[in-house]
């Protein structure tokens, strides 16, 4: 008996790690989704650095996206996180709408 409740203990607790106040750290950058338009477009962050796409235009589906990079997919609300470990610029598109773009530079 004290084998299952140790079980169920365990269980419990690994629940409870991503719904207990455990929240990701804030991004370094944020790009909002709104209007049919990432603002800012062009951003910096540095090696490491996350960006946080907001979907922020009343449910209408977008999709953020840098061939095999990242890939947010279809979605109408939300937020989408990378975080970039190479320095670089990288182009992104929204593939429902592919006059949305943006650069991201990674120092």
């Amino acid at each position: 008996m004290r084998r299952w409740i140790a079980v169920l203990g365990t269980i419990a607790a690994a629940a409870c790690i991503p719904a207990c106040g455990t929240e990701d750290p804030a991004p370094d950058v944020v790009v909002e989704i709104s209007n049919v338009q990432f603002s800012p477009m062009d951003v910096t962050t540095s090696r490491g650095g996350t960006v946080e796409w907001r979907f922020d235009d009343g449910g209408l589906l977008h999709h953020v996206e840098s061939p095999g990079l990242f890939d947010s997919g279809i979605t109408g609300d939300g937020t989408y996180r990378h975080t970039f470990t190479d320095p670089g610029v990288y182009e992104y598109t929204c593939s429902v709408h592919p006059y949305m773009t943006g650069i991201i530079t990674v120092l």
